[in-house]
Parts: structure tokens; C-alpha cells; sequence
């Protein structure tokens, strides 16, 4: 089924070209420019990033190679999208998660199609366009409004609503979720986003401070609230978050 994910794309890529070659990305044009290939870029992350280490749902999968990364990158972070490190939502310092840490913490959701997912720290909507192509019904919660104002331009027609507030108070108004992703690192999880899961829902996270050289990906679910550890990574600081809170 892999195999069949990834053939339409590599059918896309250029006569001759091979999509296993480590170097496919840069076009050389008669003007002496270079280009990014995002079709082929795009099947490479997956096929090096993600399946390697074990992000393996198909639906995710579909989903990371329908939606255009570097349309929500800045023009000078574009031919950037595709690798494996935080690139830049604006020139304002927000950075985003790394495709890999996207797909481990989507995956850990176990979402089906339909369920509710709130993204806090939703910055210019990779993540909600993502979940919104895997058939969820997305809540994206954005503290900066100019992002917040972009990323609704870039999920328009999709099934996603946006909302401008502080981020460590979740969106309580608009009920509780199944699924819960947090799009940077943070020191804790507050108690009150916590509450705002289903009691069979989830939510996933990355947790560290400031300067730590090793973070700490997370999934909290079940009532009382559990923490299960993910994987060890690093990460943006997510802004608006303090001590107090679920970390065990």
C-alpha cells in the first residue's frame, strides 16, 4: 500500500530523474537559477523521513504528500519545506515543527476521519491544512494575528476554523476534542487544555525548556490523564506558556 501512496507522485518527477537520488531536488535553468522540485521533495520526505521511522498510517501518509509545505514557509524558507529541521512560519522568530515530529505526533492522536483536533500553535496552518486532509474537523488556535490571518487564507475551503487568543488556554468554548496537538516545545501542558480532551481522546506535545539539549515528545490521555513517552527530539519554544501544569 506504501508503494502505491508513492507511485503517483514519482510518476510526476522529471524523465530520468530518479527519485532515490540524494541530490533531486535543484533544477538547473538555461538563466543559470535553481528551482525546488516540491513534488519530488515532497515524496522524498516521506520516503526518508517519515517511513524510516515509523510513521507508517496511509492516511497520514496521503496527507503529507497532498499538502504544499512550502506554501506555508516564508519565500526565503521555501526550498527549505522539505528538510528535516524547523523552518520559518514568519520573520518574527516562530519556527515550525520538523515533518518528523509532525507525522510521530499525528500518528500518536490515533484519529479516524470526522473527529475533532485542536492545534495550538497553529501558525501559518501546515499542521490543520494536514489534519483537514485526513478528513478531521480542525480547530486552529493562533496567538499571532497576522499568522493566524495567513494560515485562514492558506486552509480556505477546508474544514478548519481559526481562532485568535493566548494559547495556554486552549479553546475551551468550542467543546472537547478527540485529538489535541501542541505545534512547538513547552514546559508543561496546563491543566485546564488537559481537561478540554474527550475522555477517550489524546493529545500530544513536546515538552522542554529554553536551552535544553534533549526534549521530550509526549502523549497524554485517559481519565485520570497518563503521560507516555514518544520520543526524544528538540524543538521551538511554543510562546505563552509557563510552569504550572501535566508533566510528570
Amino acid at each position: 500500500m506504501l508503494l502505491t501512496l508513492f507511485s503517483g507522485c514519482v510518476q510526476r518527477a522529471k524523465p530520468g530523474r530518479d527519485a532515490g537520488d540524494p541530490t533531486p531536488f535543484m533544477d538547473i535553468q538555461q538563466k543559470g537559477m535553481m528551482t525546488m522540485d516540491y513534488n519530488l521533495a515532497r515524496v522524498n520526505m516521506v520516503k526518508s523521513q517519515a517511513v524510516p521511522n515509523m510513521v507508517l498510517d496511509e492516511t497520514l501518509l496521503a496527507g503529507m504528500l497532498r499538502v504544499s509545505r512550502e506554501a506555508f514557509t516564508t519565500p526565503a524558507h521555501r526550498m527549505l519545506a522539505y528538510s528535516d529541521m524547523p523552518v520559518a512560519w514568519n520573520d518574527s522568530g516562530r519556527r515550525s515543527l520538523t515533518p518528523l515530529q509532525t507525522g510521530q505526533m499525528i500518528q500518536a492522536l490515533a484519529l479516524s476521519a470526522g473527529d475533532r483536533v485542536l492545534v495550538i500553535g497553529a501558525g501559518s496552518g501546515y499542521e490543520s491544512a494536514l489534519l483537514a486532509a485526513m478528513g478531521m474537523k480542525v480547530f486552529a488556535l493562533e496567538s499571532d494575528a497576522e499568522l493566524a490571518a495567513r494560515g485562514a487564507r492558506l486552509t480556505e475551503g477546508a474544514d478548519v476554523t481559526w481562532r485568535v487568543a493566548p494559547l495556554a488556554d486552549g479553546w475551551s468554548e468550542a467543546g472537547r476534542y478527540d485529538g489535541i496537538l501542541i505545534c512547538g516545545a513547552v514546559a508543561t501542558v496546563p491543566n485546564k487544555i488537559v481537561g478540554q480532551m474527550q475522555p477517550d481522546g489524546a493529545l500530544t506535545a513536546i515538552l522542554g525548556l529554553t536551552g535544553d539539549v534533549v526534549m521530550r515528545g509526549v502523549k497524554i490521555s485517559g481519565v485520570p490523564a497518563r503521560e507516555e513517552a514518544l520520543f526524544d527530539t528538540v524543538a521551538p519554544i511554543l510562546p505563552g506558556f509557563g510552569d504550572g501544569g501535566f508533566r510528570v
